[in-house]
């Protein structure tokens, strides 16, 4: 859903399904969301803007183009009074799914609401409601029946007390669209919505999802679009020309209708009766009333919603399948749709590669393979993904140490193997039937429309592929056979067409009856389970040769979403199901731990509303519980005796899938992509006592990349405005403290036991920051609880001159992999634990590379080290001495003094260019010996650690102009100045401080 803002061409709103809302102020070139934090559910129906007071936004919460999968239920609506910076919270919580709000042009207080209402199930919470006072209270002003509720509200702007509104009888069942029926009707109201009356004079008898709106031009005309009985071809878009006193058709187009329940949506043109526009799979412009169409092109497809500006009806906001895209020439262009994070992900794959891939089928887009690094970059952007096999609901499936060959399917059986290096792919569906507008109950092989394929873990290229029964092939598709019988309850009547009364749907979301879910123990071969979409549970244990049916004892017809088998223990199998296709949002998830003979109900503490979807158990932890439910994730410490959430930083999104993997948690969410939750290994160790405790860190990987999640910003989102985010490059480290008085202090030793680098929480004394000089030291947080620091695997930073631009890199080098221990200093407390850095399995290395270059730059940084505290120490030397000088009256003292500060400024131009202040002096200022010697360690310095011949020649050159200037210094430290200062002290002056 998508809206403008009068007067403000550049600022826009967009509701995203299962992604919140996001804002716009730069016309599309980038967005930001503006709702996580506020709103409780993430599925967005409609966006207003009062167009009297901008800043007035109100936001309706559920999905009103609902869909057979993922579509999720609202709370309500929500407002905000300061563009989006805050929400509030202002009722109608049970309406679950709204289709539009209007405001009055000029009283932003009056607003009403087209509530579609509940999806699955009958409810009072629909029709329209409006209210006088902003919110604060609400009149229900047009009901028709439980089983109605309001597809569209179109407002006469001239005249506010008219509106005009499309109702709607509709619900979902899991084997059907019923969309339309008795209750669906046309209502018009002339007193600001208080009462209604029907306006169908000239319409059919069959009505199903209408929309409908009236033109700002020309009050009297208003455009009707109707799903009608579509055998008889009574549908289409109708107009009035009397205000709705009488209606005629005026288009039959079937573009303008089909698949209704899912589009359905008319606009007139504010500023021109003649033009209107229909939203479909294609968006549709007519300018002669609805004769003739075009079609407007350049943005995703499948559209839904549509602002046109009413002072410049160039200017429009469409939203479609793929977000919301800006035209300023009349839809003869628009803006990118390739920069909002808000994919909806179904299932999730992985394979064992570094950087590893992460895989799956993406609604209304291609298949997706994406690292979950960019190695060697800052962020995960559209040159490290692409596209893989199948289609938006595919399972994915490959060998995971050789994923070359992708299996992928798409809705109603089709499936293709991909060849990821060619990119050419060959299809392998296992009886090419088309099955599009057949009866359920017709197709040889019904399939879900997540159709399971998986890869067996213990004989070599075999997959399988489930209907109402497994497939298995052997020869990557070239045969198939039925290795299973139907494992499904088989229900013939709920089999038949997947839409009506008036329009059939058969592209799979509606097939009931199928396997949704299959796994392979990892434990077994030939240990197999399957849920189905109708509520049973199966094992085989023989290969397939035989199944049990092991479905929980009352389980009732359900969705069965996952299935988890134990990492820990081939007998224990959890299992999500839901039921809020049957209007129950009650959380059901089961534990057994033999084979399925007996099953547990471990839901007790999941709030209502948070239907189950997937529950994953930790790798390395017993016990350990991840539960993605529609509101959130959950986490268990006692295998599901309790649960608390684990929603951190994640949005606030329906959870599709979830996958540990490498330590990682990997989250597929229904709008707002992907999302992975690194350093498992903490969550695996936690106990929570109070006490101080060092947390054994994660293996790092020796690399060059960049991530925010380097530093320790607690108020990190976890995304960025046009990239993924890289994991954190270096040793997470994770500590918990008491509360702590004084200063704490972490020693990292190497193998030898000598000290590489030594961070403190003492603030950095005497630090100066100014540009081209090093960044301050990093610093431990000593916060009561749990804290977190990354070591980002160097050296300690090299100390700069006060003041001087040096272009250059200050920090240490990388130490090198191997085994580190973490010393953490806590009062009395000393906390020791390890940390493995692990040589890169991209790297081509020698032996001994690492240590030979670690040797070379270690010394380097040591003398660099040494230069700039002389260099510091000399300058504030001669400082004083200018000072003393200045005011002697023994002028042989004054004449010697002169020539020392004389031979110490020369020899600091020597030694660095104090001319150099910015960026672009160094243009301009030659540089000076440490600058030479700084850019020797910066050019040796290479993420693939190596040192080059030149780098020792270079080294040597320097060395031994370095030895003549450190000579120098050290001759006037140990004798010239100590000397004058005698001289000093004897004359009664006083002396020179040699820090």
């Amino acid at each position: 859903m998508a809206s403008g803002v009068i007067g403000d061409p550049l600022t826009y709103y967009m509701g995203i399904t299962g992604g919140g809302v996001w804002k716009t102020q730069d016309a599309g070139q980038s967005w930001q969301n503006i709702s996580d934090g506020f709103f409780k559910t993430g599925s967005v129906g409609a966006v207003a803007v009062s167009e009297s007071h901008t800043n007035i936004v109100y936001v309706g919460m559920g999905e009103h183009a609902p869909r057979g999968v993922m579509t999720s239920y609202g709370d309500g609506v929500y407002k905000s009074v300061d563009s989006g910076k805050t929400w509030t919270k202002i009722g109608l919580d049970a309406t679950q799914h709204i289709a539009r709000i209007v405001i009055h042009p000029t009283n932003p207080d009056i607003v009403l609401v087209a509530a579609q209402g509940a999806l699955h199930g009958p409810n009072k919470e629909r029709g329209i409601y409006k209210t006088v006072d902003g919110g604060k209270t609400w009149k229900q002003v047009l009901f028709v029946n439980e089983s109605t509720g309001a597809s569209e509200l179109s407002m006469d702007m001239n005249a506010p007390s008219t509106l005009y509104a499309t109702m709607w009888e509709h619900e979902r069942k899991p084997w059907k669209v019923i969309s339309g029926g008795e209750g669906s009707g046309v209502y018009k109201s002339m007193d600001g919505g208080d009462t209604w009356k029907k306006i169908e004079n000239g319409l059919p008898d069959e009505l199903g999802k209408m929309a409908i709106s009236v033109s700002r031009a020309n009050a009297e005309k208003v455009y009707l679009l109707i799903e009608s009985d579509s055998n008889k071809d009574l549908g289409g878009l109708f107009v009035s020309n009397n205000a709705g006193d009488s209606w005629s058709r005026v288009s039959d187009d079937n573009r303008l209708t089909q698949r209704a329940w899912y589009y359905t949506e008319v606009f007139a043109d504010p500023n021109d009766e003649h033009t209107v526009y229909v939203l479909s799979a294609p968006a549709l412009r007519s300018i002669d009333g609805g004769k003739s169409w075009e079609t407007l092109s350049g943005t995703h497809g499948d559209y839904h919603d549509l602002w046109i500006n009413p002072h410049n009806s160039k200017n429009m906001v469409i939203a479609n399948d793929g977000g919301a895209a800006i035209s300023f020439n009349n839809g003869a262009s628009w803006s990118t749709q390739d920069n909002m994070p808000t994919a909806q992900f179904y299932r999730i794959s992985a394979d064992n590669l570094f950087p590893y891939n992460i895989y799956g089928g993406q609604q209304d887009n291609t298949s997706v393979r994406i690292p979950n690094m960019s190695f060697g970059y800052g962020g995960i952007s559209e040159k490290d993904w692409t596209a893989s096999a199948g289609g938006e609901s595919a399972f994915l499936a490959f060998d995971p140490d050789n994923p070359r060959y992708v299996m992928g399917g798409s809705y109603l059986g089709t499936i293709e193997v991909m060849d990821m290096q060619s990119k050419g792919s060959t299809q392998v569906m296992a009886a090419p039937i088309q099955y599009l507008g057949r009866e359920a109950r017709n197709m040889k092989y019904l399939y879900n429309w997540n159709a399971p394929i998986i890869r067996s873990q213990h004989e070599e290229n075999t997959f399988y592929h489930a209907a109402q029964l497994v497939l298995r092939t052997k020869d990557m598709g070239v045969t198939w056979e039925e290795a299973s019988p139907d494992l499904t309850r088989n229900i013939d009547e709920k089999q038949g067409n997947g839409g009506g009364p008036y329009t059939n749907e058969a592209v799979g979301a509606e097939n009931y009856g199928t396997i949704a879910y299959m796994i392979e123990s990892p434990h077994e071969a030939g240990v197999f389970w399957t849920g189905s979409d109708d509520g049973l549970v199966h094992v085989t244990r023989d290969n397939m040769e035989t199944w049990q049916n092991v479905t929980p004892k009352g389980l009732e017809e359900c969705l069965v979403n996952a299935i988890e088998v134990s990492p820990h223990d081939p007998a224990t199998a959890y299992i999500a199901t839901t039921r809020y296709k049957f209007n129950d949002k009650t959380p059901a998830i089961y534990k057994t731990t033999n084979y399925g003979k007996s099953w547990t109900n471990i839901s007790e503490g999941i709030p209502y509303g948070a239907f189950t979807r997937v529950v994953r158990e930790d790798k390395a932890r017993k016990g350990l519980l991840y539960l993605g439910t529609e509101t959130g994730i959950y986490i268990s410490w006692n295998d599901g005796k309790e649960w608390e959430p684990l929603q951190l930083n994640m949005p606030v999104t329906p959870i599709n899938d979830l996958l540990v993997h490498q330590g990682d948690l990997i989250v597929a969410t229904s709008g707002r992509s992907f999302w992975v939750l690194d350093d498992l290994g903490l969550l695996s160790q936690y106990q929570k006592t109070g006490e101080a405790k060092l947390y054994m860190p994660e293996d790092a990987v020796y690399g060059s990349w960049s991530s925010p999640l380097n530093g320790n910003n607690s108020n990190f989102s976890g995304s960025t405005d046009f990239v993924g985010v890289n994991p954190a490059n270096g040793v997470v480290l994770y500590y918990e403290l008491p509360k702590v008085e004084g200063d704490i202090e972490l020693e990292i030793l190497n193998a030898n036991g000598d000290v590489v680098n030594k961070i403190t929480s003492k603030k950095q004394e005497g630090y100066l920051r100014y540009d081209g000089g090093p960044g301050g030291d990093p610093k431990l947080s000593k916060n009561e609880g749990l804290n977190r620091f990354v070591w980002n695997t160097r050296h300690p930073i090299m100390p700069g001159v006060p003041n001087v631009y040096i272009e250059a890199s200050y920090s240490g080098h990388k130490v090198s992999p191997g085994i580190y221990t973490l010393r953490l200093k806590v009062e009395d407390q000393v906390l020791e634990t390890t940390a493995t850095i692990k040589e890169n399995p991209l790297y081509e290395t020698k032996p001994d590379q690492y240590e030979t270059y670690d040797a070379f730059m270690t010394e380097m940084e040591a003398e660099l080290t040494s230069m700039h505290n002389m260099v510091n120490q000399l300058y504030s030397i001669q400082n004083q001495l200018k000072e003393i000088i200045e005011d002697l009256d023994n002028e042989t003292l004054k004449a010697e003094g002169q020539s020392l500060v004389e031979a110490l400024d020369a020899w600091d131009k020597d030694m660095v260019q104090r001319m150099s202040k910015a960026y672009d002096d160094v243009e301009n200022f030659p540089n000076k010996f440490t600058a030479e010697y700084m850019y020797l360690i910066n050019q040796t310095e290479s993420s693939i650690p190596r040192v080059n011949q030149s780098s020792r020649d270079r080294k040597t050159e320097l060395d031994a102009q370095w030895a003549g200037f450190k000579g120098k210094a050290e001759g006037w430290l140990k004798n010239e100045i100590p000397a004058f200062n005698q001289k000093l002290w004897n004359a009664g002056i006083g002396a020179v401080k040699v820090k």
